[in-house]
């Protein structure tokens, strides 16, 4: 089984935090939190789109980290779905608070 995570930074204040990993080529479970940098110069996770539940989704949450919101993603294929999600953060980060 393969792992991997890596840091981007896709401008000042706003980085994406991936974890996955695959088995025989296929990705089998993933993670990708967007964090925003606070005034006291600490990260704060902001949302996270992940595998848990056996099913891919978004976590929304607020301040002290509480869920706000959760919505399923109607991709169920793992490898489809995280570049879904990326690419939602890529695009859309500024609108995730």
């Amino acid at each position: 089984m393969g792992e991997r995570d890596y840091w981007t930074l896709l401008v000042p204040g706003v980085r994406l935090a991936t974890e996955y990993m695959t088995r025989k080529g296929q990705m089998v479970s993933f993670v990708i939190r967007l964090e925003k940098l606070r005034e006291d110069g600490a990260w704060r996770l902001v949302a996270r789109y992940d595998t848990c539940h056996s099913r891919p989704h978004l976590d929304v949450v607020n301040e002290k980290g509480e869920l706000m919101l959760k919505r399923w993603m109607e991709e169920r294929n793992i490898g489809k779905a995280f570049q879904q999600a990326l690419l939602d953060f890529k695009k859309n980060h500024e609108k995730y608070n």
